[in-house]
């Protein structure tokens, strides 16, 4: 949904559109309403085998949107800004069941919310000083979807007792990418922020 073309037609990311009620949009919205469904089902009726189903939906499905959107030329402001919120609210949920079923290393959480915690800690910095939020990068999609996907299969791990290890093993191999990548883009948005601080006029 980000991609940056500056030869691209009207009604695609070089040109997003102030629609709301748009395919895409709506896609993204229906998984954000999964996101208190996951929680529910996780910590209401502890039923864990069914928040990792609806988890692994709200995971696999985070491309979906974006196609849609670029697709059917339907890419918009709303959209691209949601899209990343999206992200760190879903990571944000599975590590709160994470952590309160305690089925990952506290420190696995920690470094992935530090992360996200500086990023989001920028933002009005940024906008006070005029500078817009750099757009996701695809190094940063990889890395949200390898997080996404490391913490549901920890939560998948967690619906077998004893939990299964192999799924943890699956885990880990989203997890060491994806943090990785996540990283490497948290770096390159910090550097094309500040860079556009520099930028004479800036305030």
């Amino acid at each position: 949904m980000t991609d940056q073309d500056p030869a691209a037609p009207l009604g695609t990311s070089a040109n997003p559109s102030d629609a709301i009620l748009t395919l895409p949009n709506l896609i993204t919205f229906a998984r954000l309403a999964l996101i208190p469904v996951f929680l529910w089902l996780a910590l209401g009726p502890d039923n864990i085998g069914a928040a990792w189903v609806v988890g692994f939906t709200l995971g696999s499905t985070d491309w979906i949107d974006g196609r849609v959107a670029r697709k059917l030329s339907q890419v918009s402001k709303i959209g691209i800004a949601i899209d990343p919120l999206f992200d760190r609210l879903a990571v944000g949920a599975a590590a709160a069941v994470l952590i309160m079923k305690d089925l990952a290393p506290l420190w696995s959480i920690i470094v992935v919310l530090a992360r996200d915690g500086v990023l989001l800690a920028m933002l009005p910095y940024l906008s006070a000083k005029g500078v817009p939020r750099p757009p996701v990068s695809q190094m940063g999609k990889s890395g949200s979807f390898g997080t996404m996907w490391a913490f549901g299969l920890f939560v998948g791990a967690g619906a077998f007792n004893p939990p299964a290890d192999w799924i943890r093993v699956l885990a880990w191999l989203c997890y060491v990418p994806g943090v990785t990548f996540s990283y490497i883009a948290a770096v390159d948005y910090a550097r094309t922020a500040f860079a556009s601080l520099k930028t004479p006029g800036t305030a």
